[in-house]
Parts: C-alpha cells; structure tokens; sequence
C-alpha cells in the first residue's frame, strides 16, 4: 500500500516539470527556427541573383556590338533592358525579383572581347538588421553585401 502512495507523490511532484523544461528551451528552439529560415532566404535570394546576372549577360553579350577597333559598345537601350533583367526578371518592368536592388548596384565592365556584369546586393535580414550586445559594445550590423559576377565573350 505504501509503493501506491509514493508513486503517486512522485507523479505529483513533476506535474509541471515538462512545462518548465519546455520554458526553458523554447528561446534556443525559436533562434534555431528563425536562422534556418534566415540562411534559406538568403540562400534563395543569392541563387535568385545569380539566376538573372547569368541571364542578363548572355544577353549582353548576344546584343553587344563590336565598336571601332574591336573595342565592345553597349549602347543605352541595351544597358536599360540588361538592368531591367536583372531587377525584374524580364525586360518590362514588373515586381522587383529583390527588394532594395537599384541600378546603381549594377556595373558592366569590358575587357577585350570580355563582358562582366558584377551586381552587389545589400541582403538585409527579415527579422532584424542589428544583432544587440545588451551594452557590452557595438552592436553587430546583420546586412552584407551578396556580389554576383558573371563574365562572359561577346558573340
């Protein structure tokens, strides 16, 4: 009778023992969750980016016209639809395929009979720009910059 009576105590005992344990790990589970879900944005938004600078610049270099002595001219209608690919995934202007991607952050350089488009995207976090240090220094800036770049030989 008494084994009955102390395996009831003991159950008793540790009735709110899961929520507390639950209380405790739920923030390192929640930091876990949102950074998976970060890395996988950015990871999606570097292919995406990738995607279209690789696009862009076949088409460049399928429209590029060779200049006076063999010198490449990439005239402005051509550097325009080139940017608006980049940006917009499409030559006429839509939904932007990144938030924040201007055409300042697009550069073409030639080298040749080389073309490179290089593209610096500022990715900037969803759920905070700043990671805070609670006083105990500089707070740590989350955003970088994602560079694609992508060469290739005018036709």
């Amino acid at each position: 009778m008494t084994i009955i009576s102390t395996n009831i105590t003991s159950i008793s005992k540790q009735k709110g023992l899961a929520a507390i344990e639950f209380t405790l790990v739920l923030p390192f589970l929640l930091l876990l969750i949102c950074a998976s879900a970060e890395f996988g944005r950015l990871m999606f938004q570097y292919n995406a980016l990738n995607n279209t600078v690789r696009d862009a610049s076949r088409y460049l270099a399928a429209n590029a016209k060779p200049g006076s002595i063999d010198v490449i001219n990439i005239t402005d209608s051509v550097a325009t639809e080139v940017k608006s690919l980049i940006r917009y995934g499409q030559s006429v202007s839509a939904t932007s395929l990144l938030p924040n991607l201007n055409e300042d952050d697009i550069s073409f350089s030639i080298s040749g009979d080389f073309i490179t488009i290089t593209v610096t995207y500022d990715w900037q976090p969803l759920f905070s720009d700043t990671f805070t240090t609670f006083g105990l220094g500089n707070d740590i800036d989350l955003s970088f910059p994602l560079i694609s770049t992508y060469t290739m030989r005018a036709l």
